[in-house]
């Protein structure tokens, strides 16, 4: 063979190597999508925090020290359940005075009342002795009289009784103020204050919520004002539950924008059923469900191109980039609904890195991505 021959085989020899190695290590990094028909949600995406129709702050009626608390942040308590005592050996000893004094008064009345029976069967026998003349008229009038003293007697530990009833129930109200009840029945969510402190009159001391009267109120962009309606469901996560889906619904919706935050208010139903406890205060990210479809082929917008108007995609055929109109529509701020262009099972492409593919090219598969 002749030193041409050999270099020209050579050449070509080198040729094929360079093809094959630039066919099977060159093309231009791309990412890969399997489209998939798949079942889907278009939701509104929004925060929000947990309030209560029921939250309330219990606080003081007095000035006084505490002397005894009895329930901590978290314990459950029912309507009229004493949460603290006050300081209160002054009022007790009100309330035993004006007790006592209503028995007091209450034993003279009832020594009175025989005194009258005595009294009045006594004039009752010196009006037969008078008419017998037996006795004299002085002797009946002051029979009369003792009875008469003892009718006004009655009367008046009567009056005194009503007046010490009066007081009596003026004590125990005042001894009230230093008894500390839940008004309803609930959770203590917060505690405010500590054996020994000095409290003074509307110092909230402990804060209940009613956990039925739980609900999630979320901020909605006003451009969705149309789109959210009465009984929608929501997928809800807590920032304290990142790993967990909660179920609500759509109840209430305020049609007012706000015009600084350019935003209104729509309320949602508290998860049932929940081990996870709820907490007003607690924040959440949730998604409102407009709509639901089922079996439908939704891509990332960024496996969208867009020209003249006109929307693309890049299939991979053969390890080549073959770009193929496609007809979309909206789905979210992220993805698309293909209505035609592609099928499911078909693959297609994206660079990886900024720039677009371009009609026919050789890719190289970097990164498979999942639906």
């Amino acid at each position: 063979m002749s030193l041409k021959k050999k270099i020209f085989l050579i050449i070509i020899i080198l040729l094929i190597i360079l093809f094959i190695a630039w066919y099977l290590l060159g093309g231009t990094g791309s990412v890969a999508l399997e489209i998939k028909r798949q079942d889907a949600i278009k939701g509104i995406t929004v925060t929000g925090n947990v309030e209560s129709t029921e939250d309330i702050q219990i606080t003081a009626e007095v000035t006084a020290r505490i002397e005894e608390i009895l329930t901590e942040t978290g314990n459950s308590v029912n309507k009229g359940e004493v949460l603290a005592y006050l300081r209160r050996e002054e009022q007790i000893g009100e309330v035993t005075a004006a007790s006592a004094n209503i028995e007091a008064l209450q034993e003279q009345l009832q020594r009175n009342r025989v005194q009258y029976q005595d009294a009045l069967s006594d004039e009752k026998r010196y009006e037969d002795l008078y008419e017998e003349g037996a006795v004299s008229k002085r002797d009946l009038e002051e029979r009369t009289l003792k009875r008469q003293e003892l009718e006004e007697s009655i009367d008046q530990r009567l009056q005194e009784i009503q007046a010490a009833r009066g007081e009596l129930k003026a004590a125990k109200s005042r001894l009230e103020d230093y008894v500390i009840k839940a008004p309803l029945s609930g959770i203590i969510t917060d505690k405010f204050v500590s054996t020994g402190d000095i409290v003074t009159p509307q110092q909230t001391l402990f804060r209940l919520i009613v956990p039925e009267a739980i609900y999630l109120e979320a901020e909605v962009e006003e451009n969705e004002l149309e789109s959210v309606e009465i009984g929608q469901k929501t997928l809800v996560i807590f920032d304290a539950y990142p790993e967990e889906i909660f179920e609500g619904r759509v109840y209430l919706i305020s049609k007012e924008v706000n015009p600084v935050t350019g935003t209104f208010d729509a309320r949602i139903t508290r998860p049932q059923d929940t081990e996870y406890s709820i907490f007003v205060g607690m924040t959440f990210d949730a998604t409102i469900i407009a709509e639901e479809y089922k079996d439908i082929l939704i891509i990332p917008t960024d496996f969208i191109e867009t020209e003249d108007s006109k929307t693309y995609v890049f299939k991979l055929i053969n390890d080549f980039a073959s770009k193929k109109q496609v007809k979309i529509e909206f789905f979210n701020n992220n993805a698309v609904r293909v209505l035609e262009g592609i099928e499911e099972g078909e693959i297609i492409l994206r660079k990886t890195d900024t720039g677009k593919l371009r009609d026919n090219e050789k890719v190289k598969i970097i990164e498979y991505r999942k639906q």
